[in-house]
């Protein structure tokens, strides 16, 4: 069962699935032991007197098939269920956020046999004022565990320090926040991801050879704690690989290009060499809209580099307009820290404190097999 509510101001291993799971019943234990079911039913729950003799062969028993009791079982005797709620972005069809809800919504599938729900609480991704109509709708509610799209960094830390002050657990996806005590992080490197982009765009362009980093422009102009980490990424490779070109900062207003386009021409240009141009968040098919206004001579100039395999920036790559694309997988990082959060109240498995998705570099010539990959 999953609920999506809107607000606005304007490697881990999981539990098998129950029908793989291998059950050790007490008559086998019993035989195993040479004594009575009854026997191995007080010495598994402690209960009623058994001699020091026949406990021994019990435990033993116990001991070398590494005997566990069945969990499953006894969770859904009790009849418990569990709520999750989800912080994230909205969302448009072949969105980023589309592609992390999806592996969301399956996990949720998957274990609501355990009476696992989850709740959405969903926010414009530029705007502070409305994650925080979305957390406070959150609080209203009660979950036993939250999942968190850290795109606010000082608002996610003050919700982790409720959280953490109510005791409930919460996991981290998109990018990771130093420091805190999320259960666990699930998503991409954005610093790493930087690193690559700079190594993929000079080997393209060398060193000598300006960048264009275009910043697009919404109504709220908000820069998340991805974009900044990947943008610290990019320039310290660059610093560290002897790059003497010029980044030049544009932005670019997708409802009025004129000034960007203006600037960009003059950049491309004045250059007498190929050009690099990045966007730090999912939207550089902004950036391939704005050349597709240039002079085909110029647009040749000018190399791009993006990230996130959504379907507006494949439609780039495939056309030869895109160089690379670096996806980490949003649909898994939605699927696996669902699965994790499971994992963790049904069966107590604590998961590794940080999980970062593959670094996929895609190409013209790939794209195709990275689009036939599904959860």
């Amino acid at each position: 069962m999953r609920t999506r509510i809107v607000y606005s101001s304007e490697k881990i291993n999981f539990v098998p699935e129950l029908d793989n799971l291998m059950n050790i019943r007490i008559i086998d234990i019993a035989r195993m032991a040479g004594v009575s079911t009854g026997t191995v039913d007080r010495v598994l729950h402690s209960r009623g007197r058994v001699s020091e003799e026949k406990s021994a062969k019990v435990e033993k028993v116990l001991k070398e098939i590494n005997y566990e009791p069945n969990m499953v079982a006894r969770f859904l005797a009790s009849n418990k269920s569990y709520k999750f709620a989800v912080l994230a972005p909205t969302y448009s069809s072949g969105d980023y956020w589309k592609l992390v809800c999806e592996g969301i919504d399956k996990a949720t599938d998957e274990l609501k046999k355990f009476n696992i729900s989850t709740e959405y609480f969903l926010f414009n991704q530029y705007d502070r004022l409305s994650f925080v109509n979305a957390v406070n709708a959150f609080k209203e509610k009660d979950f036993d565990g939250v999942l968190v799209a850290t795109l606010f960094g000082d608002y996610v830390i003050n919700l982790s320090n409720e959280l953490n002050d109510r005791q409930i657990p919460y996991i981290y996806i998109d990018s990771s926040i130093s420091g805190q005590k999320d259960l666990s992080y699930f998503g991409g490197d954005s610093y790493g991801t930087g690193h690559i982009a700079a190594k993929l765009l000079l080997g393209k362009i060398g060193v000598e050879a300006d960048i264009v980093m275009a910043h697009i422009r919404f109504k709220y102009n908000e820069i998340s704690v991805q974009m900044k980490t990947r943008e610290r990424g990019f320039m310290e490779y660059l610093n560290s690989h002897n790059y003497t070109g010029k980044i030049h900062h544009i932005e670019v207003n997708p409802d009025d290009y004129r000034k960007s386009l203006n600037e960009l021409e003059n950049i491309i240009e004045r250059s007498p060499g190929l050009v690099g141009g990045i966007v730090l968040n999912s939207r550089i098919y902004e950036l391939v809209t704005l050349l597709d206004k240039l002079d085909v001579n110029l647009q040749k100039k000018i190399k791009l580099i993006g990230h996130d395999a959504i379907e507006k920036n494949i439609k780039g790559l495939k056309e030869g307009k895109i160089s690379f694309i670096l996806s980490q997988r949003p649909d898994l990082q939605g699927y696996d820290a669902i699965k994790a959060m499971g994992n963790y109240l049904l069966f107590k498995q604590l998961p590794p404190k940080v999980n970062y998705m593959p670094i996929d570099i895609l190409i013209e010539e790939n794209v195709d097999y990275y689009n036939n990959y599904k959860l």
